[in-house]
């Protein structure tokens, strides 16, 4: 029960997050200059290409966790609602 209770407070928490302005404003920021990045990329500058994508990967990644606390969160709360009628 505890554990469920941990993942709907963290996935509640990772929603404020993936809603908040800043963040979603520092997430295009990012994204801009990673592309940035790539696009500006001298032909033979395969190493600053490497590292842009790496960088959009792991930004990507972070989002996808954050959802993915969020989506956890939804189902241990539907698991609590479900334990409380029993």
């Amino acid at each position: 029960m505890a554990d469920l209770r941990q993942k709907v407070q963290r996935g509640k928490k990772a929603l404020e997050i993936l809603e908040d302005e800043t963040m979603a404003a520092a997430f295009a920021a990012l994204e801009e200059r990673y592309t940035n990045d790539w696009k500006t990329s001298k032909i033979d500058d395969v190493v600053k290409r490497d590292r842009a994508y790496a960088n959009m990967s792991v930004l990507q990644d972070f989002k996808d966790q954050l959802q993915s606390f969020v989506d956890s969160a939804k189902i241990a709360s539907k698991q609590l609602e479900r334990d409380k009628s029993i």
